[in-house]
């Protein structure tokens, strides 16, 4: 993408700053939280959420809103959130989830007007899930919410953050079951991000050592791939949908459409730069705002300070 031509299309929304789990690569428990900026817990209201985009639609077509956290199932508000995007025109709205929550809300979330559904899928074992999330909760509960979510009608995709010593061993049977279940995965390269910044090569597994751990059992082909999509995108010959995230050695920083917002209220134009921006009032202000945030904006991901939990992926 020219870098003239580069605009904000996706709305990403960290609706809160709290997650029910302690993933290793975004929450370790030996690696305290050192950002400081942000209430211990803080929840997006829907109000809020939707003066900062009545603010922003004068200015930018946004063609999604994509829900994070945290885990924003969590949120309090999360349907009136949901209907008040629907209500905004807002054509796709998409949620990403780890997947444990209450029995009934993919259905309430679909009928509140939610269109896709993406899952964390870190492990295919109960004993790897448990190293992973550092919670002792059935992994088998998060395959079903992912099949409910596709039996209901929801588009779905799953995500899948590698690393090693961890569940590279596993990528495989993610691939198998995810294909069998006509489901696309993302594998996606571990991000220096928050907590783990500085000590992220021990666990680093890169995309071209997905690609090659695929190998060993499928032969695939490259998948159309849509030139702002964050995965580059293959199919195996029997048919298995991956696509692989690789911001680090195969960056795609320069397709990046993405606008985030955290659970305040501000915006960041580059998920490697901690700048945020209050969105003003005065709407002449707006677009000056926006250049700014898009000013930010990186060449190569270098990562953050931030945690994942506080501004989504």
């Amino acid at each position: 993408m020219n870098e003239e031509n580069r605009k904000f299309e996706v709305l990403r929304v960290s609706i809160l700053s709290h997650c029910s789990f302690a993933c290793v690569y975004c929450a370790p428990k030996n690696k305290p939280d050192q950002t400081n900026f942000f209430p211990k817990v803080n929840y997006l209201s829907p109000e809020l959420l939707e003066s900062k985009i009545i603010a922003l639609q004068p200015h930018i077509q946004i063609k999604e809103v994509h829900l994070t956290g945290g885990e924003p199932t969590l949120h309090n508000n999360l349907i009136p959130l949901i209907k008040k995007l629907k209500d905004l025109s807002i054509r796709e709205i998409a949620i990403t989830s780890n997947g444990f929550f209450e029995d009934g809300l993919i259905h309430e979330m679909k009928l509140a007007g939610l269109t896709r559904m993406n899952f964390s899928l870190d492990s295919f074992s109960q004993i790897g899930f448990e190293k992973l999330s550092d919670r002792k909760l059935p992994v088998e509960r998060l395959f079903q919410r992912i099949l409910e979510a596709k039996n209901i009608g929801l588009e779905v995709k799953v995500n899948c953050t590698v690393l090693r010593g961890y569940n590279d061993s596993e990528i495989l049977d993610l691939l198998g079951w995810s294909g069998e279940n006509g489901i696309p995965i993302r594998f996606l390269e571990f991000m220096k991000m928050g907590p783990l910044q500085e000590e992220h090569s021990d666990c680093f597994y890169s995309a071209e050592e997905i690609r090659e751990t695929i190998r060993l059992k499928y032969n695939f082909s490259p998948h159309l791939t849509a030139s702002d999509s964050t995965a580059t995108y293959h199919i195996t010959d029997n048919g298995y949908l991956f696509g692989i995230i690789a911001n680090h050695t195969e960056p795609f920083c320069d397709g990046c459409n993405r606008l985030r917002m955290d659970s305040l209220g501000r915006i960041y134009g580059c998920l490697s730069d901690q700048t945020s921006f209050d969105i003003p009032s005065e709407t002449s202000e707006v677009a000056m705002v926006l250049k700014q945030a898009m000013d930010t904006k990186k060449k190569k991901f270098t990562g953050s300070g931030l945690s994942m939990k506080y501004i989504g992926g």
